[in-house]
């Protein structure tokens, strides 16, 4: 059992994590009180693939504030300002040779800009370019994709769980984003020591992000590639693990 004095800050999945794994659930009473007292202590943030505009609410409904990790590391927002501290877009080059891929093997393609997330229309305009994902994939399929984009040695590709139950997402950004280098940047941001850190997750995309962290926490339903280099594994996110976790490593 590590100190609870040790650590500074929290940064959390959201999906699996701190809510249901589903396109409208929101955090329990019980999980957002435990934020709160967490949040008096020690920085609490989130580490998510979703874009801002669609992990807003979840964010204010929690009143987090500081540094947070978005879109799978293309951004650090802080909250509830929404400003921008640092940005890693991808270029429009990139989207253009992941569409020909997707559009060759049949795929709906989608772009996430600033402020919409759009399917790849004909006499595309490059826009506040993000990232990009490839939705509701079985495991071999994503597989396969996920091998022959990252000949596109300019991406960072990664398999994030889908709200289709059985299914996962391909998501893309640039190959300098990622929630474990935007770590990096949110100790810098908060004058703190990665060992400080507290990472909890439950997707395949959580593994780097949780190995840059100092205490490492797979929920009870993360994928088992995480529970093998987790240093606690909490209760499933259907428990409220999160509150597990905080009240064991935090109050």
């Amino acid at each position: 059992m590590k100190s609870k004095t040790k650590f500074k800050a929290i940064i959390c999945d959201i999906d699996g994590t701190l809510i249901l794994n589903s396109k409208d659930a929101m955090p329990s009473k019980k999980v957002a009180e435990a934020v709160s007292k967490a949040s008096s202590k020690i920085h609490f943030g989130v580490a998510t693939a979703r874009p801002f505009f669609y992990a807003k609410h979840i964010t204010e409904h929690l009143q987090l504030s500081g540094p947070s990790i978005i879109h799978g590391g293309a951004q650090i927002i802080d909250l509830p300002s929404g400003k921008v501290l640092q940005e890693k877009r991808i270029t429009a080059s990139d989207i253009l040779k992941i569409y020909n891929i997707t559009r060759k093997l049949n795929l709906d393609f989608l772009i996430d800009e600033a402020s919409e997330t759009i399917e790849m229309p004909k006499n595309w305009q490059p826009h506040d370019l993000l990232g990009a994902f490839i939705r509701s994939l079985d495991f071999k399929t994503a597989d396969s994709l996920e091998k022959i984009l990252s000949e596109i040695s300019t991406i960072y590709v990664h398999k994030t769980p889908s709200w289709e139950e059985g299914k996962v997402v391909v998501d893309i950004t640039a190959a300098d984003a990622g929630k474990q280098y935007a770590i990096l940047e949110i100790a810098e941001i908060l004058k703190i020591k990665t060992h400080e850190i507290i990472g909890v997750g439950d997707g395949y995309n959580d593994f780097p992000f949780l190995m840059a962290c100092g205490l490492k926490v797979a929920m009870g339903n993360a994928v088992p590639e995480l529970k093998e280099i987790a240093d606690y594994i909490a209760p499933p996110v259907e428990e409220d693990g999160i509150v597990d976790v905080i009240n064991k490593f935090i109050l």
